[in-house]
């Protein structure tokens, strides 16, 4: 149980601190999953140190291919696909993650040229979230950003705004990101009027939504949005 507290100056000031990470767009390859990984590490790490890292989804990309292929879901793809919790549980057993600086992103799969000796952020542990909303937010709130999976079929023509489709399916979780805070109120015109909702940090560029950011409508599970909800503990 997380203990549920006023978000607000969370929200901006997290909001503040990732508007100065490198913005990427993954492009034609299918690393949203990577993208979602390095951004709950990045800002855990903030939370523990103080400093904010630009850390490197190339080597999720590259590397993270270890796993038991008769599992279902156990294996990441590189560019073809992923889970955020597979990835943890690599980079726990490779020992931590180089920074975007000493492994940057290509934008494709390529052979794994991972350095142990330029680990830059370590994981310690990481947890599933409930799919309770309010226990979501509350985590947010105590420990940092999220790792969400969604249905990203509204997100395709995102302009602005707060997001509120009438039908969106929870079972078609297809697009990793991260959640980086909420609002109460703001003003969603498929619904006339104005809605709570989250403020989730995608990977298609800066020039996509609202500068790269996205609002979601929040207490509904919105496009399944809180059914694979993970966090992460980093190691100095």
């Amino acid at each position: 149980m997380y203990l549920v507290s006023d978000l607000k100056q969370f929200r901006f000031w997290l909001h503040f601190h990732y508007e100065h990470l490198a913005y990427h767009c993954n492009g034609a390859c299918g690393a949203c999953w990577a993208f979602s990984t390095t951004g709950v590490l990045e800002g855990a790490n903030f939370i523990a140190t103080g400093k904010l890292r630009n850390l490197s989804e190339q080597q999720l990309v590259d590397c993270d291919h270890t796993c038991d292929p008769s599992e279902k879901d156990a294996c990441d793809k590189g560019c073809s696909g992923g889970l955020m919790t597979n990835a943890y549980s690599y980079l726990m057993k490779a020992g931590g993650i180089q920074s975007e600086e000493s492994y940057p992103y290509t934008g494709k799969s390529g052979e794994c040229r991972f350095d142990s000796q330029k680990i830059a952020v370590k994981v310690a542990n990481f947890t599933n979230i409930p799919a309770d909303e309010d226990q979501m937010a509350a985590y947010l709130v105590n420990h940092g950003p999220l790792a969400v999976g969604l249905n990203s079929v509204f997100m395709q023509t995102y302009i602005g705004g707060v997001s509120c489709p009438l039908i969106c399916s929870k079972k078609l979780v297809n697009h990793g990101v991260l959640i980086v805070g909420y609002g109460a109120k703001g003003y969603s015109i498929l619904r006339f009027g104005n809605k709570p909702y989250w403020i989730i940090k995608n990977s298609w560029g800066k020039r996509w939504g609202e500068h790269g950011y996205y609002k979601l409508c929040r207490g509904s599970g919105m496009c399944g949005m809180n059914t694979m909800v993970s966090g992460v503990v980093t190691q100095s």
